[in-house]
C-alpha cells in the first residue's frame, strides 16, 4: 500500500514538474483549431485581441489573408511581454526578453507619457487606435475589424521601417485626438478626415497634426426624413436647418473641404455621441437631416431598420472626403511614422493588393445591405 502511495505521489510531482517546465516557456508553435480566428487565437494566447496583428506579421508567409485562416495551420507565436505560455517549441522565459505589460486601451492609465518607452519594452513600436462607432470602416465585428482597419494592417506589413503594431478600441472618437494623440498615449488615430489646410493651416487640426496620404474616399451626404423632405438646391437652403452630426466627426465635418459650410450655412449642429442617437432624433423630428458619410448611415439604418423611412441626398453631397491615418506633431516619431506608412500603402496599391482587399470588403457590404 505504501509503496503504491510512494508511486502516486511521485507520478503527481512528476506531473506537476512537466506544467511547471510547460509554464516556464514563451512563445512556441501553434496549430489552428476548427472555430479560430486570428482575434480568438490572440484573446486566448495574448489575452489581448488587438494582438491578431502580431500573429498575422509573424506568419504573413503562411496567412494569405487575415479571413482566409485554415484548420491545421501551423503558427509562430513570437513571445510578447511574456506570453503566450507553454506552447510546444517555446524559449524559457528566463531566456526571454521580458517587458512590462502593454498599455490598458484608455483612461487616466495611458495617461502617462512613459507608456511609449513601455510599449517599446514589450516589443510594440507602434499604437493605433479606432472605434467600433464608424462602421464599415472599423469595427471588431466585421471582417477583419473594417475596411479601413484591413489596409492599415496590410500597409504596416508591408513596409519593413517599423515594428510590431497594435491596435487599441477606444469607442468615444472624441478623445482620439486629444487627449489620446497629444499626450502620447498612442502613435496614430485612424480613420480621419484632413482638413482644409491650404486655406486654414493655421487651425489647431492643421498646424498640430500630420495626415498621411488618403486611403478611401467616400461622399458626406444629408440623410432626410421621407415624409418631411427638406429642399437642398444649394448652401443657403442649410440656414437654420437642425443638422446632427455624431460627436468625434464634427470638427471634421465642419473644418473638412468646403471647410465650415454647414456653420458658414446657418445650419444649427447637434453633436449626440453615436450616429444611433442622430437618427433617433431624425425619425422623431427634432432633427431635420442627418450629415454622414454614406456608407455608415447606410449600415446604421440598415440596423435600426429605418432604410424605408429615410432619404438619402447623393445628387447634391456636402462633399467628398478622404480618410487618414493622423499623428500629432508632438511625437517625435511622428514624421517617420507616417512615411513609413505611406511607403506600404504605396507598395499595397502597387501590387494589386489594396484593389483585392476593397473588392472583397465592398462586396460584403453591399450584400449586407
Amino acid at each position: 500500500m505504501m509503496t503504491r502511495v510512494c508511486a502516486l505521489a511521485a507520478g503527481i510531482l512528476a506531473a506537476s514538474a512537466i506544467s511547471v517546465a510547460a509554464e516556464e516557456t514563451c512563445g512556441g508553435i501553434y496549430r489552428v483549431r476548427a472555430g479560430d480566428s486570428l482575434s480568438l487565437i490572440a484573446d486566448r494566447l495574448y489575452k489581448d485581441v488587438g494582438m491578431w496583428t502580431a500573429i498575422y506579421r509573424n506568419n504573413i508567409d503562411e496567412i494569405s489573408s487575415p479571413d482566409a485562416i485554415r484548420v491545421g495551420q501551423v503558427y509562430r507565436m513570437p513571445c510578447i511581454s511574456g506570453l503566450p505560455l507553454g506552447l510546444e517549441g517555446g524559449q524559457p522565459l528566463s531566456d526571454a526578453a521580458l517587458a512590462d505589460a502593454a498599455p490598458q486601451t484608455a483612461g487616466a492609465q495611458l495617461a502617462d507619457r512613459q507608456a511609449a518607452s513601455a510599449r517599446r519594452r514589450a516589443g510594440v513600436d507602434v499604437t493605433l487606435v479606432a472605434g467600433d462607432d464608424f462602421r464599415p470602416f472599423t469595427n471588431r465585428l466585421q471582417m477583419s475589424s473594417g475596411l479601413i482597419t484591413d489596409i492599415v494592417n496590410r500597409a504596416f506589413v508591408a513596409t519593413d521601417d517599423v515594428g510590431l503594431h497594435k491596435f487599441h478600441w477606444v469607442n468615444d472618437r472624441s478623445v482620439h485626438l486629444d487627449p489620446m494623440l497629444s499626450e502620447g498615449m498612442v502613435d496614430l488615430a485612424f480613420p480621419w478626415k484632413k482638413p482644409d489646410c491650404a486655406a486654414a493651416r493655421d487651425t489647431p487640426l492643421c498646424s498640430d497634426y500630420v495626415y498621411s496620404d488618403p486611403m478611401f474616399e467616400m461622399l458626406i451626404v444629408l440623410f432626410t426624413a421621407k415624409d418631411r423632405p427638406i429642399r437642398f438646391d444649394g448652401n443657403a437652403d442649410l440656414a437654420g436647418l437642425r443638422i446632427c452630426s455624431p460627436r468625434g466627426y464634427q470638427r471634421a465635418a465642419l473644418e473638412g473641404p468646403g471647410q465650415g459650410l454647414l456653420a458658414e450655412a446657418g445650419a444649427m449642429l447637434m453633436q449626440p455621441p453615436t450616429s444611433e442617437e442622430c437618427f433617433r432624433r431624425l425619425e422623431d423630428g427634432t432633427a431635420d437631416a442627418v450629415a454622414l458619410n454614406e456608407f455608415t448611415g447606410r449600415v446604421v439604418l440598415k440596423d435600426m431598420g429605418l432604410s424605408d423611412r429615410v432619404e438619402i441626398m447623393l445628387k447634391r453631397p456636402l462633399s467628398i472626403e478622404g480618410l487618414h491615418v493622423v499623428a500629432h506633431r508632438s511625437n517625435p516619431r511622428a514624421e517617420e511614422i507616417i512615411a513609413a506608412f505611406n511607403d506600404g500603402l504605396a507598395s499595397i496599391r502597387e501590387s494589386g493588393e489594396y484593389l483585392r482587399v476593397l473588392d472583397k470588403h465592398m462586396s460584403s457590404i453591399w450584400a449586407g445591405l
